[in-house]
This record gives structure tokens, sequence and C-alpha cells, in this order.
């Protein structure tokens, strides 16, 4: 006879109580860890709130445990972008732009906030084909129109600045941001009696900042030095700020051979305004002009990054190659210059000098054959010798 285990019911009777204890206990440890654990919606509120009240950190904490959640939330990726622009992560904050656009692609608000962080970058190229893209959908006026107009002025590209300004500008002659963007690019692009017409609004406003501005740069592309450089001061003595007031204002100066004063403008434009392509194209030639190679190599290299098919920055660039003995290199950047832009002088001059160092004869007495047919040919069209 098997004997019994006289506390083998009340085991039983334990372990069953055991176990209900622990099934309650299970169940309370969800239902608070669920109560712990903030919503989708719970998350966005919070992440909103703390990216107003400024505390960025948190903001994209909140944003990225909400985008776990839920990874095709657009505001969620739009309003993590804006967090990290702000908090000076712009690569990032591109990211979650395009991850936002993936999901919304033709959003013409995230476009424009793409766009706008694009060109605050200085990559005035991106900015503008993300600004094409907003005004195909969306045509018309407003901000998005405005700042193609600016990119294509950076980028050099006067043309389609004035292609895109002129309908608009004929629909409303008395737009003044149009009426001036309008105004810079056609006398950026030679144009300067159809930009006088243009800004002849403006220009009756004598004791405007802006009036003087358009005034003086006019005058500086008429080749009237003197006069720009006093039209030019009047305008950023009322202006101080004026967009552009201080690089035209070295500019003229240094057309005027006040290169000291030209510096210290073009300096103070930069201050302003670190992706001003003119400004430090015009610093960095003049200090290589210098001698002063190596504060010069950086904002040639802007310059470069900034319009990387400008003919005076890639000879700049040559330039001051040369100048620092990288010979080989110079050639890199002035060889295809000469080729592309035969008529551009001063390449050739440099090359004539490069290759006379580099003991290449037939090639120095190309060069020089090359310049002096270009001093003829500037005679017989009754145009001055070049500096």
């Amino acid at each position: 006879m098997t004997g019994s285990v006289p506390w083998a019911g009340s085991n039983k009777l334990f372990l069953l109580a055991f176990g209900v204890f622990a099934v309650a206990v299970l169940l309370v440890d969800s239902a608070g860890t669920a109560a712990q654990t903030p919503s989708i919606e719970e998350l966005y509120r919070q992440a909103e709130s703390a990216q107003t009240a400024g505390d960025l950190p948190r903001a994209i904490d909140l944003y990225q445990r909400l985008l776990k959640k839920d990874p095709d939330s657009v505001q969620g990726h739009a309003n993590l972008a804006v967090a990290l622009a702000h908090a000076g992560r712009p690569k990032e904050a591109a990211s979650q732009y395009q991850q936002a656009l993936k999901l919304d692609p033709r959003n013409p608000i995230i476009q424009t906030d793409l766009a706008i962080l694009w060109y605050k970058q200085a990559h005035f190229d991106r900015a503008a084909a993300q600004l094409e893209a907003v005004l195909k959908e969306h045509p018309g006026k407003g901000q998005a129109l405005l700042l193609l107009a600016d990119c294509y002025s950076r980028l050099g590209k006067y043309r389609d600045a004035i292609l895109l300004l002129e309908p608009v500008y004929r629909e409303d002659p008395n737009d003044r941001a149009v009426t001036y963007l309008l105004g810079l690019a056609l006398i950026s692009d030679g144009e300067k009696e159809k930009g006088a017409a243009v800004i002849d609004p403006i220009l009756r406003d004598a004791s405007s900042e802006e009036a003087n501005l358009l005034m003086g740069a006019m005058q500086l592309s008429a080749g009237d030095y003197h006069a720009a450089v006093a039209t030019l001061r009047k305008a950023i003595d009322r202006n101080p700020n004026l967009p552009l007031g201080w690089s035209l204002y070295g500019r003229a100066l240094l057309e005027d051979e006040d290169y000291d004063a030209a510096k210290t403008a073009l300096r103070r434009a930069l201050e302003a305004d670190p992706n001003d392509f003119d400004a430090n194209l015009y610093l960095g030639g003049a200090l290589r002009h210098d001698g002063e190679l190596q504060a010069a190599a950086p904002y040639l290299e802007i310059a470069l990054r900034l319009r990387p098919d400008s003919v005076k920055a890639i000879y700049q660039m040559g330039a001051l190659k040369a100048a620092m003995g990288e010979l080989n290199e110079a050639l890199k950047y002035l060889e295809p210059l000469a080729q592309k832009w035969p008529d551009f002088q001063q390449a050739h001059v440099e090359l004539a000098l490069i290759y006379q160092k580099l003991h290449r004869p037939e090639d120095s007495r190309r060069e020089r054959q090359i310049v002096l047919e270009l001093d003829n040919k500037d005679r017989q069209n009754g145009l001055p010798p070049k500096k």
C-alpha cells in the first residue's frame, strides 16, 4: 500500500493560490506599463510642447519615439526635421524632410521648407530644384517664387531669374519685391537700359536706400566706378544691413583702386552673408593679388563651390595655385578654361607664365601669341587694353 503524503493536498492548494497571485501581478504590471507608455497622440502632444518651449533635445527624442510607433507620420517626419534644423543638424533634417516627401511627394509646405534648408546651407542648386517642383505644382507668386529668383541670381543664372520674374512683373508692376529682384537681375545680365526702366519707380524715391543701391549697381555695371562708390556709400549709410550693399560697395572700391577699403567692405559683406559669391570671389582675388595666398584660399574655395562653372572663380583658383607654386594643379583649372573660353585673355597670360616655368617654351610662345592677337582684336574694336 502506497503511503500518503500528509501535505500533498495543501501543496496543491498553495500552488493554485500562487498561480492566481502571479497572474494577478502580471495583469497589474501590464496595466501599469500600458498606463506608463504614452499613446502616439500623447507623444505628439508632448513633442510639440517641448518644441514650442525650445527644448529641442526632448522634442527630437519624442518625435523619434513617435516615429518608431508610427513610421508613416508625414507631420512627425516634418516636425522632427524642423527640430533637427534648429538644433544645427541640417543633414539629419534634410533626411527627415525627404522621408516626409516620400510619403507625401506633392506637399508644398514640406517642399518649400526643404528648399529653405538647402538655401540656408548654400546649396542653391538643390534649393532651386526643389522650388521649381513647388512652382510646377503650385504656380503663382509668393515666397517660393521670390526665393527661386534669388537662388538663380546667386548661381549667376540671371537669365533664368528674369524669365521667372517678368510674367509676374507684367501682372503687377507695383510689387516692389519683384521689381527689385528683376531690376538687379537685368542689370547683372547686362541689360542696363531695360533694368533702369523696370526700377524707375524705385529710383524716383531718391532718398531710399534701395534706390541708391540700384543706381550704384547700374553705375558699377556701366564702369562709372567713382560715382558707384559714392552712391553705394549713401545706401549703406542709410541701411548698413541692406542685402548686397557691402558686397557691391566693396566691388566698386576695388574697381576704383581703393584696395584696403574694398577688403574691409567685402569682409563686412561676409559677416552678413558668408555665402555671398561676389564677396568671396573678390575678397579672395584681392588677397591673392596682394600675395596673401593662404588667406585667399578659403574665400576662393567657397566661391568655386557656390558657382563651379564661374569663369572668374575658376581663373582665380588657377592663378592662386600658380602663385603657390602648384603649377600642374594650376593647369587643371586654366587649360580647360582657356579651351572653353578662348577669348578670356587673363587665362592665356597666366598659362604663358606657367608653361615658361615648366620649361615648355613652345606652349608658352603659343599662349603669348594668343594674348597679342586678343590685344589687336580689342584695339580694332575700340576697346581699352586689359589691365
